[in-house]
C-alpha cells in the first residue's frame, strides 16, 4: 500500500473518531484559498506529467496563473480568505536580481489577506526583508518572533482577526525555528518555540471569545500534524516549508504524501484540518471549512488545483518531442476536465503585463559580468581526453569549482556542510577564458535543482561514491553519474572489483589539513536535489533521505554559483584536484 492510500485511509478513519456530540448545525462557512513556497518562481515552467500513462511535457504554474485561479475562486466562493504560508522569495534569477521586489509587487496585485513569514524571507538579513515588508499592502504574520528590538518593529503582527458576516476568524502566523540555522535573521530578533507560542496565542484568542482559529504555519507537514495533536483550539493549519504535495495525482504520475486535507484530532477530541499547496506557483489550494456555533469544524474538504497551460508535447515513434495531434489534445483536455485537482488556466493579463518589464530586464541583466575565468575551464564527465584534444587526467576542471560553490554557499548560510558531491551530468558545458555572466551560470547549471544537506556516516559517503561508479561501469548507466566533489579527495581505481574502487578517501578540515574519512563518524554532506533523491545511480543518498530525512535549503544551485563567482572574482583551474583516476 503506498503512502498516499495509507494516509487517506488513516485520515478517513480519524475523521470518524469525531464524537457525535460535536456534530451540529453549520452556522458559518469560509473558503481558504492558499499557496505556499512559491520561491520567486514567477514565470511558467516546463514539467513532465503522464496522461493515459504517456509522458507528456506541459507548461505548469507561473504567478499569472496563480492570480487567475485565485481571482476566479475568490469571485465565486463564500467568505473567501486568500492566504500565503511563507517563502515567497529565493530560488530564481528574479530574486537574485530584484531581492523580492517583483514578488511583493505581484502579491500586492493578488491582494492576499495575510502572509506568514517563511525562513527564506530572512536570507539576506533584516534590511532586505524590511524593504519587502514596507512595500507589502497585505498583513504579514509571525507570532513566535520578537521584532521589538529590530528595524522590523511594527511591520509584522502575531495574529490577525478577520470579520466576515458577523463572524470573527483569527489567523495566527508561526515561523520555524529552523530559520535560526538555515537563514540570516538579525541577531536582534528573538525566536520562540512553535508549539508553545501556538498554545499561548490560541489561549489569548479564546479568552477574547474567538472560536474559529486558523494557523498559518511555515513549519512543515509532519510537524504540523504533531502540533495539531498537542494544541487545542486550532481548527485549520495551512502549512508551508516542506513543499508537500497533498491529494490524489496518481493518474498523472505524481506521488503525494497524504490526503487533502489531512485530518487530525486535537487534545480536545476536535477535528483539525491540515492543508498545503505544494510549491513554485504550481498550485492553488481551495479548502472549504464549515463551523457550528461553537466554532467546531463540521465539514472540511476541497481540492489542491494544479495549474496547467493548454499545450502538450509527447514523443513520436522516432523519439522526437512534438505537439500532440487534435485527437490526443482532446483526450488530455477531457482527462483534465474530469479531474477536480487539475485545471487549464489562462494567465492573468495584469500580472503578465506587470511581469513583462521585469522579464525583459532579467534577459538584459543576465548578460552582466559577475567575474572572469582566467583560463579555459573544460568539462568532461570521465577523466580522459577532452574533445579539443586536451588531456584531463583528473577529469572536469569546472565540476570541482561548482561543488566548491555549493560548499561556500552552505557555509555562509550556517548549514555546517563539510563536503559536497556533484554528479558530472549536472554540469552542461565548458567555461571559456574571459567574462563570466549570470547567463553563464544558468547555462552551465540549467536545471531546476536546489541544494540539499544530508547527515551521513563516512561509510555511507564512500558507499555513495561507489554507487555512482557502479551505476556507470556495471549497470551501463549514464556517464553523468561520475562523482566530483569539494571538501574531500579520493582515488578511483577502475580495475578493482565493484564497491572497492574508492581508495585513499580523505576529508579536509577547517584548517585545510587532510585526514582519513572515519567510517563511523557523522558528516554533513551537500548535493543537488536531483542526486539527493537517489537519481543517476546515487542510491545511498536516496536511502538516507527517505530513512532519516535531510534539509532542502531551496537555494537555487545556479544562483549559488553566481554568488561564488562574485565572491572570488576570478576562476582558475583548481590547484588541487579531488579525483585521482587510475584506469
Amino acid at each position: 500500500m503506498n503512502n498516499f492510500k495509507y494516509l487517506l485511509i488513516l485520515g478517513s478513519f480519524l475523521s470518524f473518531l469525531i464524537p457525535v456530540t460535536l456534530l451540529a448545525e453549520i452556522t458559518f462557512r469560509t473558503h481558504l484559498i492558499h499557496i505556499n513556497d512559491h520561491h520567486s518562481h514567477l514565470v511558467e515552467e516546463n514539467y513532465s506529467l503522464k496522461f493515459e500513462n504517456v509522458t507528456t511535457k506541459v507548461k505548469i504554474g507561473g504567478f499569472a496563473r496563480v492570480a487567475a485561479k485565485i481571482n476566479a475562486l475568490r469571485n465565486r466562493l463564500e467568505n473567501p480568505l486568500v492566504l500565503h504560508s511563507g517563502d515567497a522569495v529565493q530560488g530564481t534569477l528574479y530574486y537574485t536580481l530584484f531581492k523580492g521586489n517583483v514578488d511583493v509587487e505581484l502579491m500586492n496585485i493578488v491582494d492576499f489577506d495575510a502572509f506568514e513569514l517563511g525562513n527564506h524571507e530572512f536570507d539576506d538579513g533584516n534590511a532586505i526583508l524590511a524593504k519587502f515588508l514596507k512595500k507589502a499592502h497585505f498583513p504579514v504574520l509571525a507570532a513566535n518572533i520578537d521584532f521589538t528590538q529590530s528595524n522590523l518593529k511594527g511591520l509584522v503582527k502575531p495574529y490577525l482577526i478577520k470579520e466576515m458576516n458577523g463572524q470573527k476568524v483569527a489567523l495566527i502566523g508561526i515561523n520555524t525555528l529552523k530559520t535560526l540555522v538555515s537563514s540570516q535573521p538579525g541577531e536582534d530578533l528573538i525566536f520562540f518555540d512553535e508549539v508553545k507560542t501556538a498554545r499561548k496565542i490560541v489561549k489569548k484568542l479564546e479568552a477574547l471569545g474567538i472560536n474559529k482559529i486558523i494557523l498559518m504555519s511555515h513549519y512543515g507537514y509532519t510537524k504540523d500534524q504533531a502540533l495539531a495533536q498537542q494544541v487545542s483550539g486550532i481548527d485549520v493549519i495551512l502549512g508551508g516549508d516542506s513543499h508537500t504535495l497533498l491529494g490524489d495525482f496518481t493518474d498523472i504520475g505524481l506521488i503525494s504524501e497524504g490526503p487533502y486535507p489531512t485530518k487530525i484530532i486535537s487534545p480536545r477530541s476536535e477535528p483539525v484540518c491540515i492543508a498545503q499547496a505544494w510549491q513554485y506557483s504550481y498550485m492553488v489550494g481551495a479548502l472549504s471549512v464549515a463551523f457550528n456555533d461553537k466554532g467546531i469544524v463540521q465539514e472540511c474538504n476541497g481540492n489542491p488545483i494544479l495549474l496547467l497551460g493548454d499545450t502538450f508535447q509527447q514523443r513520436d515513434s522516432n523519439g522526437h518531442k512534438k505537439t500532440v495531434d487534435i485527437e490526443t489534445q482532446a483526450k488530455i483536455e477531457s482527462i483534465i476536465a474530469n479531474n477536480p485537482n487539475i485545471d487549464i488556466v489562462k494567465p492573468d493579463t495584469l500580472i503578465m503585463q506587470h511581469l513583462a518589464s521585469y522579464t525583459k530586464e532579467v534577459e538584459t541583466r543576465s548578460k552582466e559580468v559577475i567575474g572572469q575565468a582566467a583560463e579555459n575551464l573544460l568539462h568532461i564527465r570521465i577523466p580522459g581526453t577532452h574533445p579539443s584534444g586536451v588531456e584531463l587526467a583528473h577529469g572536469s576542471q569546472i565540476a570541482p569549482l561548482v561543488a566548491q560553490a555549493y560548499l561556500e554557499q552552505l557555509k555562509s548560510r550556517n548549514f555546517g556542510a563539510q563536503l559536497v558531491i556533484q554528479n558530472a551530468g549536472g554540469i552542461r558545458m565548458d567555461v571559456f577564458k574571459g567574462d563570466l555572466t549570470i547567463e553563464t551560470a544558468y547555462s552551465l547549471l540549467p536545471f531546476s535543482n536546489t541544494i540539499y544537506v544530508l547527515e551521513m556516516t563516512g561509510e555511507e559517503i564512500k558507499q555513495v561514491l561507489e554507487d555512482a561508479l557502479y551505476h556507470y561501469f556495471e549497470k551501463g548507466g549514464s556517464s553523468g553519474s561520475f562523482p566530483y566533489a569539494a571538501g574531500i579527495r579520493y582515488t578511483i581505481e577502475v580495475k578493482r572489483p565493484s564497491y572497492q574502487r574508492i581508495t585513499h578517501l580523505e576529508i579536509r578540515n577547517e584548517n585545510g589539513k587532510w585526514s582519513p574519512l572515519e567510517c563511523n563518524k557523522m558528516y554533513k554532506v551537500g548535493m543537488n536535489s536531483f542526486i539527493a533523491a537517489g537519481r543517476d545511480g546515487y542510491t545511498t543518498f536516496g536511502k538516507v533521505l527517505k530513512e532519516r530525512g535531510g534539509i532542502n535549503t531551496y537555494f537555487d544551485y545556479a544562483e549559488s554559483f553566481v554568488n561564488y563567482v562574485k565572491q572570488v572574482g576570478i576562476l582558475r583551474t583548481p590547484q588541487e584536484f579531488g579525483v585521482i583516476y587510475k584506469k
